[in-house]
């Protein structure tokens, strides 16, 4: 049966190699089976996992990229850490690469909302650049150790707020972390906030933070996903 799922698997991507390419594809790295199924249920072609570091090998992006059958494919690193490898991978490939400088999931999925299938290449880039850099994003965690920042005494095991990667939060609970972090990030003008909830965290408890956001701000819409990310209770997106 093994042997059959690979002859046919390998028999599908010749037919795909040989069809008449589509427009345009899509590749994004993503943080946790919720966050891969959200960018497939958007058209994202391939989705490679990142795992708990985020750190997809060149490998891996390669054969997501090979696996796609277009004359333009969009390339969504979603970790600063990643960009460089994503461009290495399009110089390397014959195929037409854009890399988009995504630094993390929440801007990956606002550049594939952006997308437009009826726009050129180069409009679909700068929508989906535009797109991505309006996201502010902050993460609900744990200390691994203790440490102190400026005027924040972190003990290990403690829930922390990282806003632009920086702990800015400290000492509280879960909740009352998120909600705190997000009164550092929120303003005036921003008009939607998603809450991408992880693997270690209630859904109920994530549904209980999104009621208590929208009630703090009327004037944004609140969304509440399940991320399924490792590490972090919560990443937090404002847009």
């Amino acid at each position: 049966m093994i042997q059959q799922r690979r002859d046919n698997d390998a028999k599908k991507a010749e037919e795909s190699a040989q069809a008449e390419p589509k427009d345009f594809g899509m590749v994004s790295v993503s943080l946790g089976a919720g966050f891969s199924s959200i960018f497939k249920d958007l058209g994202v072609d391939a989705v490679v996992e990142g795992g708990q570091t985020m750190n997809p090998s060149i490998e891996d992006l390669a054969r997501a990229v090979e696996s796609i059958n277009a004359k333009t494919i969009f390339m969504l690193p979603n970790n600063g850490n990643v960009i460089l490898a994503a461009q290495q991978v399009a110089l390397l490939s014959d195929k037409n690469i854009v890399v988009l400088p995504t630094k993390n999931v929440a801007m990956g999925l606002a550049a594939v909302v952006a997308f437009q299938p009826d726009f050129s290449a180069e409009d679909n880039e700068s929508r989906m650049n535009e797109a991505a850099e309006r996201v502010r994003t902050g993460t609900i965690t744990y200390a691994v150790r203790d440490t102190h920042m400026e005027e924040l005494d972190i003990k290990e095991g403690s829930i922390i707020g990282l806003r632009n990667g920086e702990v800015t939060v400290n000492g509280l609970s879960i909740e009352e972390t998120a909600l705190e972090l997000m009164n550092q990030i929120v303003t005036g003008d921003d008009v939607l906030i998603t809450v991408y909830y992880g693997d270690g965290t209630k859904p109920e408890d994530a549904e209980a933070l999104g009621e208590k956001l929208a009630e703090i701000y009327p004037m944004c819409d609140v969304e509440v996903q399940n991320g399924g990310q490792p590490l972090y209770y919560y990443l937090l997106s404002v847009e």
